[in-house]
């Protein structure tokens, strides 16, 4: 849509302006002139505080790959991906609004508080109201039918209220299979939206509902099965379990950009540096966020057991870094960690960040040579601690009930992976 720009701003306080310009195909950005005065370096490598962008405020054109929709890359990490944007499009139809005249920026500012992360986006076209109840079974059933079909659902309109709930719930989130931000009151219960504000006894969840069809992968279960796994070889997540609707089983995890009902800031591997294609990537930019050495050796944890588990779609969304008021960076609590290599394919078992230049076929040795090189100590002992582990992968999935058939496959594919 025309002429529409939106205030970024950051706890409370205005970051910058940001337009769209149809002829660069891209937005522009221009940094509040007061906002340096916080010291929030919230784009060390792209726009970092001494930087002209920020100092003299001179306006930055977005990045025009399609990653990043024409938006500054610190700013793109808050759109939505795969899952919101199926959302948003049915959204979008049910209120007669055109896809193809809606840019990067509009979709910004329909989003308005309820991107990930803290940044927020003003004038919102919606506003929020307070977060009231919803009910997850039929925002479950809508969402497996949105999910299953893409394309080809038509929404009913009397469902027109369940479509709301899902538009408040899942156009923010990231990911390719459906899911919804909710908040939840542990003692009763009472399931809300959380992406409005929450009373103090809710916290903050994305619930990844269930769809897997007969004889498909039990998505939800394996995830489940590699949180528990993840969690004894020496990984920080945060708390998840799996929970029913409607007899499926589904995940359910804690967010790491709420604590205490505020928002913490939160940037991607991806939005930190765009040409990242490497684990070496990760770790330059740990070390130019001046990372502790704790926090690069849990990073090498996590990219060992990514390695041995077979979890190859470790992309540059995958890994976040998060901000807090006093301007440090710190790596966020692990995430999406879940077996994604094709039990049936050895086509599809290459990882997404490469490792000492190899996407697949990466041994000890490999992982060795990369701790050596980056610093890491006693990786001997990492790399045996996390084999262990994955290697009592069955144990884990009997825990959480998933078919022998299953763990049959995904065992072979890991045994494969450890010769």
């Amino acid at each position: 849509m025309k002429d529409n720009v939106v205030q970024v701003n950051l706890w409370d306080k205005n970051v910058g302006l940001l337009s769209w310009n149809d002829k660069r195909g891209c937005s522009v950005f221009q940094f509040d002139k007061d906002f340096m005065q916080y010291g929030w370096n919230i784009a060390p490598l792209v726009a970092p505080l001494d930087s002209v962008y920020v100092q003299r405020t001179f306006p930055m054109s977005g990045n025009r790959e399609k990653l990043y929709a024409g938006l500054p890359e610190f700013i793109a990490d808050s759109l939505p991906d795969n899952w919101g944007n199926v959302v948003f499009q049915k959204w979008m139809e049910a209120n007669h609004l055109q896809s193809k005249i809606v840019n990067a920026v509009d979709r910004l500012s329909f989003i308005g508080k309820r991107a990930m992360g803290a940044l927020e986006f003003q004038p919102a076209h919606i506003q929020e109201d307070a977060s009231v109840n919803i009910e997850l079974a039929s925002l479950y059933e809508l969402a497996n039918k949105l999910f299953l079909d893409r394309q080809d659902v038509n929404i009913d309109m009397s469902n027109s209220l369940i479509l709301e709930d899902l538009y408040k719930v899942g156009t923010s989130a990231g990911g390719q299979r459906p899911k919804a931000i909710i908040g939840m009151d542990e003692t009763t219960g009472i399931i809300r939206s959380g992406q409005a504000d929450l009373p103090t006894n809710f916290k903050h969840y994305i619930l990844k509902f269930d769809t897997s069809r007969k004889n498909e992968l039990p998505f939800t279960r394996v995830e489940m099965a590699y949180y528990l796994m993840a969690k004894d070889a020496g990984i920080n997540m945060m708390p998840s379990r799996l929970v029913e609707i409607e007899g499926t089983r589904n995940f359910l995890t804690q967010r790491f950009d709420r604590v205490e009902g505020r928002k913490i800031y939160t940037q991607t591997l991806a939005a930190m540096s765009s040409l990242a294609d490497t684990y070496e990537d990760l770790f330059v930019v740990g070390r130019k966020l001046n990372l502790s050495a704790e926090e690069q050796t849990q990073q090498y944890r996590r990219m060992v057991f990514n390695v041995l588990a077979e979890n190859v779609d470790d992309h540059t969304k995958n890994f976040s870094f998060v901000m807090y008021p006093n301007g440090e960076w710190h790596i966020s609590p692990a995430y999406d960690i879940v077996f994604s290599a094709d039990p049936d394919s050895h086509f599809y078992r290459n990882h997404e960040l490469t490792v000492l230049g190899k996407r697949k076929n990466i041994t000890k040795q490999d992982l060795m040579l990369f701790a050596q090189r980056q610093d890491i100590r006693n990786a001997s002992s990492i790399i045996e601690e996390v084999e262990d582990v994955v290697m009592n992968f069955k144990s884990y999935a009997e825990k959480v009930e998933i078919d022998e058939h299953w763990i049959r496959k995904i065992e072979r594919v890991l045994e494969e992976n450890r010769k």
